[in-house]
């Protein structure tokens, strides 16, 4: 069973979220990242690492190609999230790819066509 963070690995949290927010809508001037957005930040309790879930917009290439920029900008975003933050520590982050919505609507989209072939 997962434990609830404390209060302040919470905090920490949303502080890296809105970082990185605000870093990849106001000062990233690649194209691929346009349709970036940081749904969720998950830091370890020792603070080494945040798992960063990012939902990107787009065709499957492209969302492949905003990852591969993403990786490659890991360094600026990082450093912008340790200048903008007090900790000791800056996390080591690692970005994931969240599908949550296209699951969603994929599943919706399947209820519906069994719910009109019922009907007929």
């Amino acid at each position: 069973m997962k434990s609830k963070p404390n209060i302040q690995i919470q905090r920490t949290n949303s502080d890296i979220l809105r970082i990185l927010s605000v870093t990849l809508r106001d000062k990233m001037s690649n194209d691929a990242l346009r349709g970036v957005t940081v749904l969720n930040v998950e830091t370890s309790a020792d603070y080494a690492f945040a798992r960063v879930a990012v939902e990107i917009e787009g065709t499957d290439a492209e969302k492949q190609n905003a990852m591969n920029e993403l990786e490659k900008s890991v360094g600026f975003l990082r450093n912008e999230v340790a200048t903008r933050t007090s900790l000791r520590n800056t996390p080591q982050l690692r970005f994931q790819l969240d599908r949550g919505r296209e699951n969603a609507s994929r599943v919706e989209e399947l209820l519906a066509q069994i719910n009109s072939g019922e009907s007929n």
